[in-house]
């Protein structure tokens, strides 16, 4: 008996308006099936329908995990770069990293929004100091 393979695919998804779009996993998953189409045609979503599945997905952080199969991995992260909307909204998805195990990629993202926290904060410091300068307020 053969072991099914998968990978997981940690992606952000950005929105040009700044705001948290109300996307479930399956809508999704549609349009990552409707990418693979669009660009690899039907032999792409062939190797890429049975297997591909979004494992979690937080419309908070904007941050998906996606499995598919070890070998269709690079067909997946093609389509997922080159998708620039969904449902009218623009929008632009980039892959942070892929790994074997969903606890690997949980990792990776909590990582990734501890960078992304620490670097609002900085910002947000560096922005009161620039509003307190122009203030007259000189804070050191």
């Amino acid at each position: 008996m053969v072991k099914f393979k998968s990978r997981y695919i940690l992606v952000e998804t950005l929105y040009e308006n700044e705001r948290n779009q109300p996307f479930d996993g399956g809508k999704i998953a549609i349009v990552l099936k409707n990418a693979v189409e669009n660009f690899f045609g039907d032999v792409g979503l062939g190797k890429l329908n049975k297997n591909l599945q979004v494992k979690y997905m937080n419309n908070y952080t904007n941050m998906l995990i996606v499995r598919c199969g070890k070998e269709f991995v690079k067909l997946l992260w093609t389509a997922i770069a080159m998708i620039n909307n969904i449902d009218g909204v623009k929008t632009r998805m980039h892959v942070i990293g892929v790994s074997g195990t969903i606890k690997r990629c949980e990792m990776r993202a909590k990582k990734f929004l501890e960078k992304w926290i620490c670097n609002y904060e900085q910002l947000k410091r560096n922005n009161e100091m620039k509003i307190s300068n122009i203030d007259g307020n000189i804070d050191k």
